[in-house]
């Protein structure tokens, strides 16, 4: 969210003139109230206010603070009405249902408008309600039911922040991190670490409390969720970022107080002691401002300044997607920098409404905020130039000023719920701003000051942006204070989310994402430096399929470690022992060199030569995906010099589509850059040109394959053309050069898992057959890696059977009992399946093939094998075993295998291929010519890619969970 603002020139709606204070009307009351009624239900939050109390901490947060979930302030009441009117009575809907005070928020409402979900605390000491949980109310019944219906389920966690999803659901924020178990046995959740508390997340359960899924991940606070009317849910992220200070002095660190104009200069821009009148001209920061809110670095002579973010991102229901949608995270620290939106509310025409306030305001108001979240990704910021207009405008008659103590004569708001019946009036609640000399009280004016400031008195108020009203609907009263209002209403827009559609019959349980282009980032052609550009990139006359790298994208299905494993596996005191017999194994009983993600490969599809992709995955399964090359090997860690795609990662964040849906991707994303750039409703810049025109085959390409639309890539136009996709499912690797003119049939190749002697990746053996969507590979080392050094088979070279166990193995039988291979620990690798000797909790071979050699290159560009331990080997250190090029003196680690990927891992793979992605790896000493003739052509094609997968993914010793066991006791 972009918190660095102005007050906008949009709608600033004139004053209108003071009739009275009784009730504070604005406009004129027509005879029958209709500007104001509705037959519809509405809810409400009221409290005392709670006190502001010490803010003079960064990590001391206010009441009421959004950036505290989990705080209790009880008092509140839930109260609801039968209809807008001011004559309609109030019911306190849990006057009898907790029996005693507590606290109530976060209120929606269904799509049918017949019932109310909420956020409610028990009193204090209450054993049924002792934590936030999830309530529903029905409008119709006027009955209260806790979701989670047991206690022990229930109060697991601190759950608020719930919302309807348009299928039925309903989506929460909770404490209780369920992806990571039953953190009551061991807490493996994530935190947020200046606040010593779990982070908030994002979870899905269906109306009976059952299926609860974890949704969002991460070290933040994912709170006020609210459903849009096409599915998708926006909702608010809170995280930190951290600026290191080294300027700071002691005479400009004192302790500040955001109550009061903090840090010295403070609020004042030129104006003495007084606020600023708006947000025209928010003061920025200077370093001695920073300074004075700064906290203590574990490092002498520095600071830390904190900055605290609510960003607004967007999800689809199911939990694909996640993207920042709206607001900006790079501009200056100002003043304005403690005004955020707060609980973003759908508007029917695609908007979004917020009541924007200052975190540390006392009277907990602000201004109602219409976000054009349609046009815009951030203020300043349009989605394309023909934009015109604000991208925040206010709802408000007057201008509503935000600083804590200031005077705002056109009030503030606490509140707000738009009636999204066409009229565009809002129910809001609304304070006048009152100052009071002696016994008389007035309203505020632009002369008054904050030294007789009154006690503001919230009330609900119907105002109507159109018409300049406003007009009392639930009258107000001293120290009232109205946090949440919600009106039952039918919505009859509201849809289940389907995202786009391809115009292709797909497959059953598929889905679509179409990359536009790989060599785009940000919109900037990332071929231009060394390849001469999309343009030559995509041309067959300049550029071979061969010249390019990047060949195909490689679909992972992410999953996570069951929690209960976890768990079990870190507590096991055989692998991990408390009492220091050994030292603990961590996970790596499980994940071995990897992380702790665990994947599946699920599908394959070509880059074209213009860096477009149409690819197929399941659909309603977490996937993410990366680049790789002809051999299968991820290209992220190519290292020569003209190699200028890097970027290509694996996509960090998870990915999930519905049933026939289609993602759009321009290309990939620095995120330095500060663009949300996985929006699907707009469009973005694209350093793709596509095809020439309508109609128009690709420049100097087969001229049989036309583009249906100019600008259409070469994926959409190939599919178009062959009226199929060409991806595959993860049962064949297949390219055909289709761009050539002519296509050249010499180039074209296919590698299935049929060429695999060994057993198959596939957890059902029908898929062996009959491939289809449900179906996945999954890469166990034990089961399918390490049978690939047992198996029997040809050396090419020696034209006699043997094993690559035969020869690396130690007093372990041959695997070819009349094969060739003397083996021997003086092999210097031992590929046995049996558990290691110097440790019976880890696997020989996998040990072997990640321990680390060290080298030193020589004066004369030799590389000789060195011992680091030994004085003086290494006389300028070590350095890791990405290093390309060391410094002189300096070792560097190279394994056989890397747990970073197939190209790091060259030592293993040069014996065995010629790939020269990644010679800048490889360790060419006096031995490396004869070691290499005599593996070549040992592996076959499918063994390669198996293996480029396996490290590529991870080289978990388990992608499948279900296949680890414990060790016997």
């Amino acid at each position: 969210m972009n918190k660095l603002r102005g007050k906008v020139g949009g709608l600033i709606l004139a004053g209108m003139v003071i009739t009275g204070l009784s009730g504070c009307i604005e406009g004129e009351l027509s005879d029958n109230e209709q500007n104001m009624l509705s037959d519809q239900p509405f809810a409400y939050v009221v409290r005392d206010y709670p006190d502001m109390g010490d803010t003079s901490s960064l990590n001391i947060r206010p009441p009421l603070d959004p950036r505290a979930p989990y705080a209790f302030n009880p008092g509140a009441q839930l109260l609801v009405r039968d209809r807008i009117a001011l004559s309609s009575s109030e019911r306190n809907v849990l006057g009898g249902y907790f029996g005693g005070a507590y606290d109530v928020k976060d209120l929606d409402v269904s799509p049918d408008g017949e019932r109310m979900v909420f956020a409610a605390h028990g009193p204090a000491g209450s054993d049924a309600h002792s934590t936030w949980n999830i309530y529903e109310y029905s409008f119709v019944t006027g009955r209260v039911r806790r979701v989670l219906a047991a206690d022990d389920l229930a109060n697991a966690g601190e759950d608020t922040n719930p919302t309807y999803t348009n299928e039925g659901k309903i989506i929460f924020s909770s404490s209780r991190q369920y992806s990571r178990g039953d953190w009551r046995i061991l807490d493996l959740r994530e935190y947020l670490e200046d606040f010593n508390e779990p982070a908030s997340l994002l979870h899905s359960m269906n109306m009976d409390g059952t299926e609860l899924t974890q949704i969002t991940f991460g070290q933040f606070h994912d709170i006020e969720p609210s459903t849009m009317n096409d599915g998708h849910v926006v909702f608010i992220r809170f995280g930190r970022i951290y600026e290191t200070l080294q300027d700071c002095t002691l005479d400009n660190i004192d302790d500040p107080n955001f109550n009061q104009q903090p840090h010295g200069g403070g609020f004042g821009q030129g104006n003495g002691g007084k606020f600023p009148s708006g947000l025209e001209q928010p003061k920025e920061w200077t370093v001695e401002d920073k300074c004075g809110a700064s906290l203590a670095s574990a490092v002498d002579g520095e600071r830390i300044f904190v900055e605290d973010v609510l960003s607004m991102y967007r999800i689809t229901p199911n939990g694909g997607n996640v993207h920042r949608y709206f607001g900006s995270l790079s501009e200056a620290f100002s003043d304005a920098s403690f005004i955020h939106y707060m609980d973003p509310i759908p508007l029917d025409d695609g908007n979004l409404l917020t009541v924007m306030r200052h975190i540390y305001s006392p009277i907990y108001g602000g201004d109602l905020v219409k976000i054009n979240s349609q046009n815009f990704f951030a203020v300043g910021k349009p989605v394309d130039e023909s934009v015109i207009g604000e991208a925040e405008e206010s709802m408000t008659p007057g201008l509503v000023n935000f600083y804590p103590n200031q005077v705002s004569p056109a009030g503030w708001y606490s509140a707000v719920a738009p009636y999204n019946d066409g009229s565009g009036r809002l129910l809001g609640s609304w304070a006048q701003c009152l100052t009071s000399d002696a016994a008389i009280t007035a309203a505020c004016e632009g002369s008054s000051t904050v030294d007789n400031l009154s006690e503001p008195q919230y009330g609900i108020w119907m105002v109507d942006p159109n018409e300049n009203t406003r007009l009392p609907v639930v009258q107000g009263f001293e120290r009232a204070l109205y946090t949440d209002i919600v009106i039952a209403d039918y919505n009859e827009l509201a849809q289940p989310y389907s995202g786009e559609r391809p115009r292709l019959n797909l497959e059953e349980n598929t889905a679509l994402f179409h990359i536009r282009s790989v060599y785009d980032l940000d919109g900037a052609d990332m071929a231009e430096l060394y390849d001469g550009g999309i343009e030559n990139r995509r041309d067959p006359s300049l550029t071979s399929p061969d010249d390019r790298s990047e060949r195909f994208v490689r679909v992972l299905g992410k999953r996570s470690i069951p929690p209960e494993l976890e768990q079990a596996i870190l507590t096991n005191e055989i692998l991990n022992p408390t009492d220091g017999s050994q030292p603990p194994l961590g996970l790596t009983p499980l994940v071995g060199s990897g992380n702790r993600a665990l994947y599946d490969v699920l599908s394959y599809a070509m880059v074209e030569p213009d860096g477009s992709a149409l690819v197929k995955v399941p659909a309603d399964t977490n996937f993410t995906f990366e680049v790789v090359n002809k051999r299968g090997k991820r290209v992220e860690l190519i290292a020569t010099p003209d190699f200028n795609y890097n970027y290509l990662t694996q996509h960090p964040r998870s990915l999930r589509l519905e049933d026939g849906e289609v993602l759009k991707c321009y290309g990939c994303h620095d995120p330095d850059v500060d663009i949300p750039h996985a929006r699907t409703d707009v469009e973005l810049a694209s350093a793709n040109p596509g095809a020439p025109g309508a109609g128009l085959p690709f420049p100097n390409a087969n001229p049989a394959i036309i583009a249906q639309y100019g600008k259409d890539t070469m994926a959409e136009t190939l599919v178009n053309s062959l009226a199929q996709l060409t991806a595959t499912w993860a049962d064949t690797v297949r390219y055909e050069d289709y761009w050539g003119n002519p296509p050249d049939e010499t180039l074209a190749f296919e590698v299935p898992y049929a060429g695999l002697t060994t057993p198959m990746p596939v957890t059902d053996a029908t898929c062996l057959t009959n491939w289809t969507s449900e179906c996945k590979a999954t890469i166990n080392y034990q089961e399918h890696i390490q049978p690939i050094w047992s198996s029997c088979r040809i050396d090419p070279n020696q034209n006699v059977v043997t094993s690559c166990q035969n020869c690396h193995r130690a007093a372990e039988s041959k695997s070819c009992p009349d094969g060739t291979g003397g083996g021997g620990a003086s092999t210097g690798l031992l590929l046995g399946s049996s558990n290691a000797s110097w440790d019976a909790r880890q696997l020989e071979s996998y040990v072997q093939l990640f321990n680390p050699d060290y080298y030193l290159k020589q004066e004369n560009g030799e590389w000789i094998e060195v011992d680091p331990t030994v004085d003086g080997a290494c006389p300028e250190g070590v350095q890791g075993d990405l290093t390309v090029l060391p410094d002189p003196g300096v070792c560097f680690a190279r394994r056989l295998m890397s747990a970073r990927g197939a190209i790091p891992s060259a030592r293993f793979f040069s014996l065995f291929d010629n790939d020269p992605d990644d010679d800048e790896y490889q360790v060419e000493t006096a031995a490396t010519a004869e070691i290499r003739r005599n593996h070549m052509g040992m592996l076959s094609d499918a063994e390669l890619r198996l293996i480029a997968e396996w490290l590529d993914s991870g080289a978990h010793l388990f992608n499948d969970p279900d296949k680890f066991e414990l060790p016997a006791p």
